[in-house]
């Protein structure tokens, strides 16, 4: 009996390509991070053992802090050339001279777009998580290792006396949700891009393509931010970090406000700005498909 092999996605086809297109170039900075990690490594062993003289273990130790600093710089740069290809490869692949062959693929323009947030998306969270792990694991070995705990400890102590600070602890909380914040700012900041580029390519506009995506960007992003955060006014979620180290969630009336010892933390924006984002991604396939006229 012979069998018959069922044909393969166009979609998954699709992401597979726009996937290896990606990784020719971003996959260079991983492996740079691998390569230095490998190198921190190597210093953090060779000051452990006793077999170095004085003079070749100041200069690993030299080199062992400029690791650590080169690194945590290349994984945040990560995020930034991730961010450029998401850009690059829209415009060139989409409405570059690949235009043509792109839209005529057997794909819808939900498809053609889903497939560059997927993979592009996909590469911003990891570069995200690379990024933290790998400056919190670096942060947290400089303060015990090189700083150490006596002198943090001193610190924080010298802090509380000085006036009432948050803990060490409500910082961190907060410094996470600043980062998730500009985190998904960053992802609206790319759909916005893509939405600009789309309809700066319908027929009107056509002509000055780049130009008119330059306004249609910027007023985009101030209908985005101000929307985000004005409906922190209608409906305020907010996170509220507590005495004893946990997490609430609630609404807060109008007229009340948080005091700054419990490191209130507004989270509408947040929702908004993912709610905003559905909306921006069926709004540009929707021109996509219906108005972008190819040069």
């Amino acid at each position: 009996m012979t069998g018959v092999s069922k044909p393969k996605s166009k979609f998954l086809m699709l992401l597979k390509n726009d996937f290896l297109a990606s990784a020719r170039v971003i996959s260079l900075f991983y492996i740079a991070l691998v390569l230095l990690l490998g190198l921190f490594g190597v210093c953090v062993f060779l000051q452990r053992g006793d077999f170095l003289s004085a003079e070749i273990l100041s200069k690993v130790s030299s080199l062992h802090n400029a690791t650590i600093a080169i690194t945590i710089i290349v994984s945040f740069m990560l995020i930034f050339v991730t961010f450029f290809f998401v850009v690059y490869d829209f415009f060139k692949s989409l409405f570059g001279p690949q235009g043509y062959l792109s839209f005529t693929l057997p794909v819808s323009s939900n498809q053609l777009l889903g497939s560059k947030v997927i993979v592009y998306g996909g590469w911003l969270v990891l570069s995200y998580i690379v990024f933290m792990f790998t400056g919190g694991f670096l942060l947290n070995y400089t303060a015990d290792v090189v700083i150490g705990e006596e002198k943090i400890s001193f610190v924080e102590s010298l802090m509380g006396l000085l006036g009432d600070f948050p803990s060490m602890t409500q910082l961190i909380a907060y410094a996470v949700y600043v980062t998730v914040l500009f985190f998904v700012m960053i992802l609206s900041f790319v759909s916005i891009i893509y939405f600009a580029i789309t309809l700066s390519h319908v027929r009107i506009l056509q002509k000055h393509s780049l130009l008119a995506s330059i306004p249609i960007f910027i007023a985009t992003a101030i209908v985005f931010i101000a929307v985000a955060f004005k409906m922190s006014d209608v409906v305020n979620f907010v996170m509220i970090f507590n005495d004893d180290y946990t997490l609430s969630f609630g609404l807060l009336e109008s007229g009340y406000i948080v005091t700054s010892q419990y490191a209130g933390m507004k989270i509408t924006p947040i929702f908004v700005f993912i709610i905003l984002d559905v909306g921006m991604f069926f709004l540009t396939s929707y021109i996509m498909h219906k108005k972008v006229n190819l040069k």
